[in-house]
């Protein structure tokens, strides 16, 4: 029995849980030091209507949903930060960009299901699935975690300190307004593109919690960051075996393997 369940593995559904986590790491570990936690909490509605919209911009003009998702979610972003430097607060920008893109996720996917026979696809972004990803598929979420690493991994201390104190930061000379810029659109990039890998309702989750975890046990800035990488990586891969044993869906077996090691923290920590 065990033999023949591990003939029926795919390696694809590993090398993209794993691409994911690590990306969802190093994600929350930059929304936990910048303390934008609400903001993070309001990407994934923003990945869904990009998602969303691309889908009716591939049925009407051509273009290639993935491509037309990214674009979506840039320009999503962008539209947040031109309130941010028109002076907005960061939590009532947040609320407004919240608000828009919830409406006008209805008001798509409304659309979508009237207007086009898709309601599969829809139904993945919703929730995930890695077990029905193809090489294609591995190949964009390769390509969308190197970038979203890339413009995260090397502006960490910039973006702690920018959290640690924004005042100070600018008087160090530290360009807040592009690390800004880095920060919202990296975001944006990563979360649409896991999208389809994980599903809009486990991003919640995956932005947040490894952050928060590895907050409430490290000790130093460096093992906050290893903290976060070990328990988000922890949670896709156990996640997915769980999927794999219990033929549960898997976005649902991280989500609760991740909750699992917040509540042990949480204990360690009283």
């Amino acid at each position: 029995m065990l033999w023949t369940t591990m003939e029926l593995i795919d390696p694809r559904w590993f090398i993209v849980i794993s691409l994911s986590s690590i990306v969802f790491a190093v994600m929350s570990s930059m929304v936990l030091s910048r303390r934008m936690l609400f903001l993070a909490g309001s990407l994934p509605h923003s990945a869904l209507l990009s998602a969303l919209l691309s889908i009716i911009i591939e049925r009407t003009l051509g273009l290639p949903s993935q491509v037309g998702s990214l674009i979506m979610s840039v320009a999503l972003i962008s539209l947040f930060s031109l309130m941010i430097s028109r002076g907005l607060k960061t939590d009532v920008a947040t609320a407004i960009f919240l608000s828009m893109t919830v409406s006008l996720t209805a008001i798509s996917l409304y659309y979508i299901l009237t207007k086009f026979p898709i309601a599969g696809s829809v139904w993945s972004y919703l929730v995930g699935d890695p077990l029905l990803v193809t090489w294609e598929d591995v190949i964009y979420t390769t390509i969308i975690s190197s970038i979203t690493l890339i413009m995260i991994i090397p502006f960490l201390k910039e973006h702690a300190l920018i959290g640690i104190d924004r005042d100070f930061a600018k008087l160090s000379g530290v360009k807040v307004s592009f690390y800004d810029a880095i920060a919202v659109i990296s975001l944006a990039i990563g979360v649409v593109g896991m999208l389809r890998v994980v599903g809009f309702i486990l991003e919640h989750v995956m932005i947040l919690l490894p952050g928060v975890i590895a907050a409430s046990i490290a000790r130093s800035y460096r093992s906050f960051l290893i903290y976060a990488f070990i328990i988000s990586l922890m949670g896709g891969l156990g996640g997915l075996a769980l999927s794999i044993m219990t033929s549960l869906a898997p976005s649902g077996c991280i989500g609760l393997l991740m909750l699992s090691f917040y509540i042990l923290a949480i204990r360690r920590g009283r």
